[in-house]
């Protein structure tokens, strides 16, 4: 048996009925006392007994009714960014979660206790003047979602704050619609702004107001030129920023493009052919001092790169062969007066017979061989990739995520990912999933890829790192190979991720395996838990929790008789104190939670249960 002595708080407040007694006790011995000529002196030892009798109960039964009363929920707490910046003030090296407590055995005690019995007469036993049951039937306008008792079982709260150096191995916040994802998102994002440090939000929603707490939090440090706003459904309010400006190698813009192409196998010939075509035309862009954008790369994918052909060995000729127009001049006059197609093929022949000789280049062979491969068959192993640059680049997109710096017409504002990590900027990128899902998907993907390359660039050459957190909303959504290598790796370049989605489900299904899901999730050493309906995900989240033991009174009776003398007979009943092995936090508790309430399971095994403030203007 455990040496913790067994509880069972919800019980009848005995002790308040017996101050209540001893008090009515000590007022019927003083109005006797008053009434008649009796001596008075057994009449204040009467008090005098009666009050000590009901002073030693007290502790006890306000200890049962401030438990029993905070069954009935408390008030949500809202805290404005001065307050915010207070608590970092006072706590640097930490991130506050909220409020509440570690959820230990006696939690999951006292929560077995209500769960075995009915719990609406239990519940209403705590509550203020009747103020729970009202809530219960309905009667309040201000019906609360889910139990509050869960959080009700501990009176005592304190901030709950997480060094931040264990917030570098990455955060997963799971929760249904409306159980306060965003809320915590604005907890974490407005404390990281304060801290100086650079803040990227992906968000598939478009959360408008999560988008303005971030504003409103640069401005509050007067730093209002720190914050930039990426948004498809807003063009002309939205930044521009090219998410393929920053590279180590050029091989990188093909990998970040490709990513983005859907696969089932690990090695998908379309996905090879595709990264290849877009290679040879980085290489080809790189030759010509072009740099590569979305737009370029799908204009000479879909019309051809014949006149990329000819300008890539023009340039390179001119920098390595001497006297090459008058070398080239009798090829161009077998192209003369023919197609642009038919004068880039020539251009080939001349690079092969007369430039190759002299001076090879593996990058300028690339982009030739592609031209000359069977069109019909180049058009059919780019087919899977097409679609992705045509979502990238169609309408205002096209500007947005190929801005021209040399378009003075344009005023908005163009920045790359390297540009805001380096000046600790808040980028908020909202992806519009709900006007096009597939293009917020491929949008968020392609930003992924970008800082998963610029985190790779921090990992091999950065010195004096600053920290990086990126908030990705409905994580599922724009999830790709790039993202899982950020997670695994991420740590390394200072990248602090927080990724929140609503079901384990939800990685399963845009990964396609659970496998792969389990890579992600793998990746995550720390998860908040707001209202989770899955079981799946419930089971998730509490079977790497240990168990616990509680215990219960089991009561047994019985009665016997002796065969040939009926009239002997005895009878027996006893109590036993028994225990038995559960869950620490039972899944199930997990769907009923309130909004704003969460478990947490942090810091390499602290298991918390919290309640979120929210953050106000």
């Amino acid at each position: 048996m455990s040496d913790i002595a067994y509880e069972m708080p919800w019980r009848t407040n005995y002790e308040a009925l017996a101050i209540a007694g001893w008090c009515a006790a000590s007022v019927t011995a003083f109005g006797v006392n008053q009434l008649t000529n009796m001596p008075p002196e057994p009449f204040y030892w009467m008090n005098g007994v009666c009050g000590v009798m009901a002073l030693a109960r007290i502790p006890k039964a306000i200890k049962l009714h401030t438990l029993k009363k905070h069954l009935a929920g408390r008030e949500l707490e809202f805290i404005k960014f001065e307050g915010l910046l207070n608590k970092i003030k006072k706590h640097p090296e930490e991130m506050w979660l909220g409020t509440g407590y570690h959820w230990e055995s006696r939690h999951a005690q006292r929560a077995f206790e209500i769960l075995k019995r009915d719990w609406s007469k239990i519940v209403s036993v705590g509550a203020e003047g009747g103020k729970l049951k009202a809530k219960l039937t309905g009667k309040s306008k201000q019906v609360p979602m889910g139990h509050t008792w869960i959080h009700g079982v501990e009176p005592n709260e304190h901030p709950l704050m997480q060094p931040l150096k264990h917030s570098e191995s990455h955060t997963l916040i799971v929760g249904t619609t409306g159980s306060g994802k965003t809320r915590c998102f604005d907890l974490l994002i407005g404390q990281a702004i304060a801290r100086g440090e650079c803040v990227i939000i992906i968000d598939p929603k478009g959360d408008k107001e999560m988008r303005d707490n971030a504003r409103r939090a640069c401005e509050k440090l007067g730093t209002p030129e720190r914050f930039i706003s990426f948004h498809p459904g807003f063009p002309k309010e939205s930044a521009r920023i090219n998410p393929l400006k920053n590279f180590t190698r050029l091989t990188e813009i093909a990998s970040r493009i490709a990513a983005l192409v859907p696969s089932e196998a690990g090695a998908d010939p379309f996905k090879a052919f595709g990264w290849q075509a877009l290679n040879n035309l980085a290489q080809g862009l790189f030759i010509i001092n072009e740099r590569p954008t979305l737009k370029n790369l799908r204009s000479y994918l879909e019309g051809g790169a014949d006149g990329l052909v000819i300008e890539a060995i023009s340039i390179y000729s001119e920098k390595h062969i001497e006297d090459w127009e008058s070398l080239a001049a009798p090829y161009l006059e077998k192209a003369a007066g023919g197609t642009r197609t038919k004068r880039a093929r020539m251009m080939c022949h001349f690079y092969t017979e007369v430039v190759q000789k002299q001076k090879p280049s593996s990058e300028l062979e690339g982009l030739l061989s592609m031209f000359q491969h069977d069109a019909a068959h180049f058009g059919k192993m780019v087919a899977s990739l097409l679609p992705i640059l045509n979502m990238l680049t169609s309408g205002d997109l096209g500007d947005l995520l190929s801005p021209d710096p040399y378009d003075m017409s344009d005023d908005r504002p163009i920045t790359d990912s390297e540009k805001i990590i380096n000046n600790a900027m808040v980028a908020y990128i909202g992806l519009d999933s709900l006007t096009d899902n597939m293009v917020a998907s491929a949008i968020g993907s392609i930003f992924l890829s970008d800082l998963t390359a610029v985190a790779g660039k921090r990992y091999n050459y950065g010195k004096k790192l600053k920290t990086i957190n990126l908030f990705v909303d409905e994580a599922a959504e724009c999830i790709n190979d790039p993202m899982i290598m950020l997670l695994n790796k991420g740590r390394g370049a200072l990248f602090r991720l927080f990724v929140a989605t609503q079901t384990y489900a939800d990685f399963v299904a845009r990964l396609g395996s659970q496998e792969k899901a389990l890579q992600v999730l793998g990746n995550i050493n720390n998860t908040i838990a707001l209202r989770v309906k899955d079981t799946e995900t419930q089971e998730f989240i509490t079977k790497g929790l240990p168990t616990t033991r509680v215990k219960y009174v089991m009561r047994t009776q019985g009665q016997n008789t002796v065969a040939d003398q009926p009239i002997m007979h005895g009878g027996n009943q006893g109590e036993r104190l028994m225990e038995e092995e559960m869950e620490l936090f039972p899944a199930a508790l997990l769907g009923m939670l309130p909004n704003l309430e969460f478990v947490a399971n942090i810091s390499g095994g602290q298991f918390i249960k919290g309640r979120i403030p929210i953050l106000t203007d």
